[in-house]
């Protein structure tokens, strides 16, 4: 075990012997301990320039941190970078501005595995592999599995068995073939393991996402032949929150245009998105689990294994406390 200050102090040397070792991927990284929130903001000048300020709950720096949950809180920051590095939001923006909530979120649970598997083929943190597979499988300790006949649970499935494709020693039995979305999730898993960029994963979604609709209507026909395509709306309405359109060959087209321009985020991503991870927990109606790792490292977090009284007089974090490494 450690204090806390020195899980800080850890984090932050930790980050820094990989930011030396990514070569002048970095203009700037900032952690900042803010005592609110977890997440990435990060801005893409192109050129492999990249500002990133890395966010981490306020943690009591007199509290003990079990060495698991300071390598979780390392594989949680390994994987916020690898979507700095590798993941593109501009057809991420566009496709879920397009589709709605439930849509971005079956792009991070395809995305997530993708920038995983990005970090550990670039050799910048050579033991990535095992924090990441620790990390999802505490993850799942902490809160189980999922329902695989939930359709809003698949987003969280897709981000589990895409890292178990990943080689991750996975600690729960693989429950895709109990979906009944099974064969659609199994051909979107696939597809994702050889994308090469976040606008193809954010074209294996949309193509997900309009081959679930049809199956929901396929099925809802069969059960209820008389409702026709008015009852079929109103059942996806009631699973994907903020779906109001849904055009498939014109989403295809949209990203096809656009999906390969080069990230021009300043941060202001929207809720479900992975640079902004303060945001987005029960972002859509049915409450599907969340794909990124962001609550579990807040939760962790929280100084509930502290017996000592807030009245007390201690060094805890309150305001915002930074390290900054500067590329020279």
């Amino acid at each position: 075990h450690m204090l806390g200050i020195h899980a800080k102090r850890g984090i932050a040397t930790t980050l820094e012997r990989v930011f030396k070792n990514t070569g002048n991927a970095f203009n700037k990284l900032e952690v900042l301990w803010t005592g609110k929130t977890a997440g990435i903001i990060f801005s893409n000048y192109g050129n492999n320039l990249i500002d990133a300020k890395l966010i981490f709950p306020a943690i009591d720096e007199t509290v003990e941190i079990a060495p698991s949950k300071f390598n979780n809180m390392i594989g949680y920051a390994l994987h916020e970078l690898g979507h700095a590095w590798f993941t593109t939001n501009k057809p991420w923006d566009l496709a879920r501005e397009k589709h709605g909530a439930f849509l971005g979120h079956l792009i991070n649970g395809l995305e997530d595995p993708r920038i995983e598997r990005k970090v550990i083929e670039s050799g910048y943190a050579p033991n990535s592999r095992a924090l990441f597979g620790d990390l999802i499988n505490s993850v799942l300790d902490k809160g189980g599995y999922v329902d695989p006949a939930e359709k809003c649970q698949i987003p969280f499935i897709l981000a589990v068995e895409g890292r178990r494709l990943n080689g991750y020693d996975i600690n729960v039995p693989n429950i895709i073939d109990q979906s009944p979305y099974a064969e659609l999730l199994h051909w979107a898993l696939d597809r994702a393991r050889i994308a090469t960029s976040t606008a193809d994963i954010v074209k294996i979604a949309i193509k997900l996402f309009e081959r679930l609709k049809e199956q929901d209507q396929q099925s809802e026909g069969q059960d209820k032949p008389d409702d026709g395509d008015q009852g079929n709306e109103k059942g996806d309405k009631g699973n994907e929150k903020g779906d109001q359109q849904g055009d498939g060959a014109e989403g295809n087209k949209l990203i096809d245009q656009e999906g390969d321009t080069p990230s021009d985020s300043d941060g202001n991503e929207p809720s479900d998105k992975p640079s902004n991870k303060g945001k987005g927990k029960g972002s859509y109606d049915d409450k599907g689990r969340d794909v990124e790792p962001t609550s579990f490292i807040e939760e962790e977090l929280e100084n509930k294994s502290s017996t000592v009284d807030d009245r007390r007089e201690r060094p805890v974090v309150l305001k915002p406390v930074f390290e900054t490494f500067e590329w020279r």
